[in-house]
């Protein structure tokens, strides 16, 4: 049984987790999660308030709607756009020149039997245990030719029935939580 003050001595580390981006020679501490071209600002809602729980930065690329724009985003999210570092590029070039100088490997995810199955990855794939980045999409248009180039690998989640794909907030939930795990 564990007594109060050790719960409180084991809480009080818990608790000095930074809060914010911390950067150390050009390598971020926190994963990145990269919205690209997503319309709903309910589902951004909903990544935002996973990358709060998972403790990851979130880039906004193209016309995905920034919290600042849209009341339904503090709505879905429950204000966890408050603890996260959030970052906004309007083309897939500044995105990936940002993400470059961070030195991070990049994962996007992608329908197609052709890629790698999200439980193939592990933490080998990584260059280093949280220098990583992962790239979701709108399912409507697809990820960009150019986002699909520059990307380290393509990963995508196995799907078992009739439909090919989850919706964009189900997936990254999904991958974060993966990439989560790889990384502690």
């Amino acid at each position: 049984m564990i007594t109060y003050d050790l719960w409180n001595i084991e809480m009080k580390k818990f608790l000095k987790k930074p809060t914010n981006n911390i950067i150390m020679s050009n390598v971020s501490i926190k994963p990145i999660i990269i919205l690209e071209n997503i319309r709903s600002a309910f589902n951004v809602g909903s990544i935002l308030r996973t990358a709060d729980a998972l403790w990851y930065d979130v880039i906004l690329s193209w016309y995905t709607p920034h919290p600042d724009e849209k009341m339904q985003i503090s709505k879905t999210s429950l204000w966890a756009e408050k603890h996260v570092f959030i970052k906004r590029f309007w083309n897939t070039s500044d995105t990936f020149d940002y993400i470059s100088w961070k030195w991070c490997k990049l994962f996007v995810w992608e329908t197609g039997d052709d890629y790698l199955p999200l439980h193939w990855i592990w933490w080998d794939h990584l260059s280093s245990r949280n220098n990583f980045a992962l790239l979701v999409w709108n399912e409507k248009t697809w990820v960009t030719s150019e986002s699909l180039a520059r990307c380290d690998y393509c990963v995508w989640i196995p799907m078992n029935w009739f439909k090919e794909s989850l919706n964009v907030s189900q997936a990254a939930a999904i991958l974060m939580w993966h990439f989560s795990f790889l990384s502690q």
